[in-house]
């Protein structure tokens, strides 16, 4: 028997009042070839009953519940679920969402498209656009890209300070997945890091039409929000952590202009003040867009 094309991994915690809608949404789906990879993050509601009434009633349909009690945070507990994965195509899924039925067809077919032109060893990454809504499903925004103002032909070199990837909204290949995962400690998200790894080695494809409803609400991991100024101190720290640990994982592969590149972004985070400003200048650490470079300069 043929295995199965797709695997959506799906991490799960206390997810009760979304999953309902999230489930029926897959089973609407257009394309029919997939299956279910679980992991629940150690839920005290009712999700791991919803999860086994559904694996009751549609058996085909998964291929893992894992239930070991721990709470490992989004990042990792999706890294586990990759690498428990198996399918050729996979596609990161989140508890309270709801994907459009023509989902998991643009995207494995775009998918294919791609490894036809550039092979099967090549990672690659598909993301698409979402439709913002509240918790009661009542429209915020219908493309997410125009509400982040999100550049998605980027150059390769500003992942390394801007990820315009969403985790649901992606589908990548198996040589994707051997690259980017397991995933490292310092790893800002599993999505984030995972569109750094394909857009430095391989190629990230941005599809403008939306494929899911994005739910925002008080219990969101990220969500959409904009960032704020006053966190930016912080995140300058992460991007200079994961800069660290992609050098060392990749360091090997890259070119010296590159090597150079990334070892300033990584130690950055080892400076404060104006010498931090001035670091960022000489060696061009910029984001897109001036004001985010202003504001980079002031608060980082």
């Amino acid at each position: 028997m043929e295995a199965t094309r797709v695997q959506i991994l799906l991490s799960t915690w206390n997810g009760e009042r979304w999953l309902p809608e999230l489930l029926a949404s897959l089973e609407q789906q257009t394309f029919q070839d997939w299956q279910l990879l679980v992991r629940d993050d150690g839920s005290t509601d009712q999700t791991l009953r919803i999860l086994l009434k559904w694996q009751a009633e549609h058996p085909e349909k998964l291929a893992g519940l894992v239930l070991d009690g721990n709470h490992l945070g989004s990042k990792l507990s999706f890294s586990r679920l990759v690498e428990a994965s198996t399918a050729p195509c996979l596609m990161f899924c989140d508890q309270d969402d709801v994907w459009f039925p023509e989902k998991v067809a643009v995207q494995y077919t775009a998918l294919r498209r791609l490894e036809a032109q550039y092979g099967e060893d090549t990672p690659l990454l598909v993301h698409a656009d979402l439709v913002v809504v509240d918790e009661n499903r009542a429209l915020q925004a219908v493309s997410f890209w125009d509400y982040r103002d999100f550049d998605v032909e980027q150059r390769k070199q500003a992942y390394l300070l801007n990820n315009v990837v969403t985790g649901c909204a992606t589908a990548f290949n198996r040589a994707a997945a051997v690259l980017a995962f397991p995933l490292p400690l310092y790893a800002m998200e599993h999505d984030r890091w995972l569109a750094l790894v394909c857009a430095w080695f391989g190629v990230v494809l941005p599809l403008s039409h939306p494929l899911l409803l994005y739910r925002q609400h008080a219990d969101n991991v990220i969500g959409a929000k904009p960032a704020r100024l006053e966190g930016l101190s912080a995140r300058t720290e992460a991007w200079s952590q994961q800069a660290e640990v992609f050098l060392h994982r990749f360091g090997e592969r890259l070119n010296t202009q590159e090597y150079q590149l990334v070892a300033a972004l990584a130690g950055l985070r080892h400076l404060q003040g104006w010498r931090r400003r001035q670091h960022i200048l000489q060696h061009r650490l910029f984001k897109p867009g001036v004001l985010n470079n202003v504001a980079l300069l002031l608060f980082a």
